[in-house]
């Protein structure tokens, strides 16, 4: 549901309609893991348990109709996940460098592809049986809580709290903890804060998505957002990589394997582009810059308050 009808709602039953949207997004891509042949069917069904999760973590303090113990089972569904994703990325990088490499270090990049190639198989396999049983079976409970009292809840669409006045509160929230999380990171080493900034980022980006085209100039943050959530997942992505291949020197020179000169050749190859890609981002998101990113968050907050009609209050930047 988009426009101003979702704004005027109060927050329980947009947060309902936005949720119901999503776990029936996640359900159709979970049906598309019978095709092995389909590449994209993983992808969306974690996009769309994140979405799912997203909304409802933002808008707990009005919305609390699904369960505790539902909540864990869809974040253990959504974790589960991760593993195959990550080495399909990993994949994909050392794919995109082996032609950069010499002759003699390429077998140490082959050698491995194949073994990332063996567990992204295997992760796979796991995430499909849990679409097949978990997800089958946590669905129709999702379902179920997400329907409950939605119809009586439309009905009294004037009255108290609005969905617009919600997420004007939400994103002064996400503003702050982004700002705070962008401020803590000082060095390409500081990896837990600019996964932090990652995820707060997303959240923001989850958060917006619902406004585009009921409010002006969103879609351009959820655009900003997206890219910022793309630049630091780069990076966190050859954090993992940088794992991986100081794992895999382990394993190959414990089993003599002729493969160590290629898996050095990539850790140097990793740092540089993890060095790379951060120059990159202190130079777009850190210092000044953050604030200049988060601005215009200021002037969003106002056109929320606009359309409850109360007087504007400002997104507090630190």
């Amino acid at each position: 549901m988009k426009g101003p009808g979702l704004l005027a709602l109060p927050p329980e039953p947009a947060v309902r309609r936005l949720a119901l949207a999503q776990l029936d997004a996640a359900s159709t891509a979970s049906a598309r893991f019978t095709d092995r042949d389909d590449a994209e069917a993983l992808h969306d069904f974690r996009v769309a348990l994140r979405r799912l999760r997203s909304v409802l973590r933002a808008y707990a303090p009005w919305y609390d109709a699904v369960p505790k113990n539902l909540h864990k089972r869809l974040r253990r569904l959504a974790h589960a996940t991760n593993a195959a994703r990550d080495t399909e990325v990993q994949i994909e990088w050392l794919r995109r460098v082996r032609p950069r490499l010499k002759a003699g270090a390429r077998s140490g990049c082959t050698w491995l592809i194949t073994r990332l190639a063996k567990r992204q198989r295997t992760a796979n396999h796991a995430v499909r049986k849990l679409a097949h049983k978990d997800f089958a079976a946590l669905e129709p409970r999702l379902r179920a809580a997400l329907r409950t009292r939605i119809q009586g809840c439309d009905a009294v669409a004037g009255a108290g709290v609005t969905f617009a006045q919600a997420t004007d509160e939400r994103l002064s929230v996400y503003c702050a903890e982004l700002a705070a999380d962008l401020a803590g990171i000082g060095s390409a080493a500081d990896r837990e804060e600019i996964h932090a900034a990652r995820i707060s980022g997303k959240r923001l980006r989850y958060l917006l998505e619902p406004l585009r085209g009921s409010v002006s100039g969103v879609a351009a943050l959820v655009n900003s957002m997206k890219s910022l959530q793309d630049r630091f997942g780069e990076l966190s992505d050859r954090f993992g990589m940088t794992r991986e291949i100081a794992q895999a020197v382990e394993i190959a020179g414990a089993q003599t394997e002729p493969v160590l000169p290629g898996l050095r050749t990539l850790a140097v190859l990793v740092e540089r582009d993890t060095n790379r890609r951060y120059r990159d981002l202190r130079a777009r998101y850190l210092g000044r810059r953050a604030r200049t990113l988060l601005a215009p968050m200021r002037a969003l907050s106002r056109k929320l308050a606009a359309a409850n009609d109360t007087k504007p209050r400002r997104v507090r930047l630190k």
